[in-house]
């Protein structure tokens, strides 16, 4: 079980990285740490089509490979318990009510 916030997680290895870079690559960083830490960055914010390309994208340009292909592989994705209450707020209560009361829950066949 995750016990941090996706957006948490990331901005703390974004700053992580920061105090190990150079100076200008270190500014780059701390800002993409500001903005993760406001869920910029998250599968389910609206600020983006989609965050983590948008992370990518920014860090590739800015020639930050390594960190980029961490987020590509999916390391700083929605955990589960993210997913949950991202659907959850896109069900209808009633719906989400009547799942719950005959024990029909999501689908977690696909699920790795």
């Amino acid at each position: 079980m995750t016990t941090d916030a996706t957006k948490d997680r990331l901005a703390r290895e974004l700053r992580y990285v920061a105090d190990k870079a150079k100076p200008d690559n270190a500014a780059i960083y701390r800002n993409l740490a500001e903005r993760a830490e406001t869920g910029e960055f998250d599968d389910y914010a609206d600020v983006h089509v989609c965050g983590p390309t948008a992370l990518y994208t920014e860090l590739m340009a800015a020639g930050f490979s390594k960190f980029a292909s961490r987020v590509a592989a999916g390391e700083f994705d929605a955990s589960r318990e993210e997913s949950e209450t991202w659907a959850r707020q896109q069900t209808d209560p009633e719906t989400v009510r009547i799942m719950a009361a005959m024990g029909i829950g999501p689908s977690r066949k696909g699920d790795h």
